[in-house]
């Protein structure tokens, strides 16, 4: 049998995270990029039991709308920059993460500008993989990150003392 049959109108569990998450991508990239940082690091990835936001290997959060529970689990060193009014849920069988409750009253475009700040935290907390390149004194002297590599400036610790207007070196030194 040589002929393929197609089915359409399916879609995997998925499919409505997917929907929830393609518009706001471009945003929450573009926070990515205001930060300094490569925009394509941030990608949308399916898993088994829910669509995760990963900037390079860092989880910014994951999306749930599989079927009764319906959630936004967060990293709980997230915990601090959650707004007061956000419904929560914390569950012991998943200590790392938060639950922030999707309902009729609180859908994914409520907790929009919530992710942006997210992702831009994850930029800000992402861990360092070294404390500085070669450029650090070209980066001192402009204020900010200059490598051109953006995926391999985001593992740098300098980079985020910049960002926090600390400068130890060249022209702009602020810091005795």
């Amino acid at each position: 049998m040589n002929e393929q049959l197609s089915m359409t109108g399916f879609s995997g569990p998925e499919h409505k995270e997917f929907e929830a998450l393609q518009p706001l991508m471009p945003q929450l990239r573009e926070c990515v990029a205001t930060q300094g940082c490569d925009p394509s690091q941030l990608t949308l990835v399916s898993t088994q039991g829910y669509s995760v936001v990963y900037l390079s290997n860092f989880t910014a959060f994951r999306l749930h709308i599989r079927g009764k529970q319906h959630y936004l689990a967060i990293p709980a060193l997230f915990s601090d920059i959650i707004p007061p009014d956000t419904p929560i849920k914390e569950v012991k069988s998943d200590p790392l993460y938060l639950r922030l409750i999707l309902d009729e009253a609180h859908p994914v475009s409520w907790y929009t500008d919530f992710l942006l700040s997210v992702v831009k935290e994850c930029v800000n907390r992402y861990p360092k993989d070294f404390d500085c390149c070669s450029r650090y004194e070209s980066c001192s002297d402009a204020g900010r990150c200059i490598h051109p590599d953006k995926g391999f400036a985001l593992g740098c610790g300098y980079r985020k003392i910049l960002h926090s207007g600390k400068i130890y070196y060249g022209e702009n030194r602020n810091i005795g």
